[in-house]
């Protein structure tokens, strides 16, 4: 028995000198540095080609406009949003995106750019009809069909997380949204926002932006 032992020892071993050289060549050719900034920050939390992650309350990036995705990097990166300590997604875009240069902000904006739109799934339940003529005080900045007007600062909504819209409208109910002197636009949405003056108004309106999807 003693022979075997020995082959089967040598075999052991042999395999490890062949293949463990092999697999340390293969892990060493997988460069980290070379990943696009998109997928060294943002990844982390809204996953993998912006797809979001609702557990973690970071929405899907992909198919958000350049225009309103740079407003709102800036917006964080200057403490407009996400400065109250119990906000902690906000607090952990402001650290991710601090010491972001303009360069950096635009390769970030571009990579986005080319990741494919995933349909949301729908979380919330309510009066469709009630939410239309709910919505017609959005649809003065949003649009009727909720595709979004640059002009008045206003992104798209169709096609977008029901369950982050939500948040984010209580999010400017409060007042943790839109309460810096610098941010036109979120003022406006507080005002807009305090228009809706419950949950189910605020589930009634975004029943009918699932809609449009």
């Amino acid at each position: 028995m003693r022979a075997p032992a020995k082959i089967l020892m040598f075999a052991i071993i042999f395999q490890s000198a062949v293949v463990a050289p092999a697999m340390a060549q293969q892990y060493s050719a997988i460069d980290t540095n070379i990943q696009p900034l998109s997928n060294k920050i943002c990844a982390t939390c809204h996953g993998a080609y912006g797809k979001g992650n609702a557990v973690v309350g970071a929405p899907s990036l992909a198919g958000l406009e350049s225009w309103y995705l740079r407003a709102q990097l800036i917006k964080f990166r200057d403490s407009m949003r996400g400065i109250q300590k119990d906000y902690i997604p906000g607090h952990e875009m402001r650290a991710a995106v601090a010491e972001m240069s303009e360069a950096e902000m635009d390769g970030v904006i571009a990579s986005i750019g080319t990741w494919d739109s995933q349909p949301s799934a729908t979380t919330v339940s309510g009066d469709a009809v009630r939410g239309a003529e709910l919505y017609s005080n959005c649809a003065a900045c949003h649009g009727v069909s909720a595709a979004g007007n640059q002009a008045l600062g206003a992104p798209g909504l169709a096609g977008r997380d029901d369950w982050y819209l939500r948040r984010q409208l209580k999010l400017f109910q409060s007042g943790y949204r839109g309460e810096h002197p610098e941010d036109l636009a979120g003022a406006q949405m507080r005002a807009a926002a305090k228009l809706l003056e419950s949950d189910q108004d605020i589930n009634d309106v975004l029943v009918h932006i699932n809609s449009l999807n």
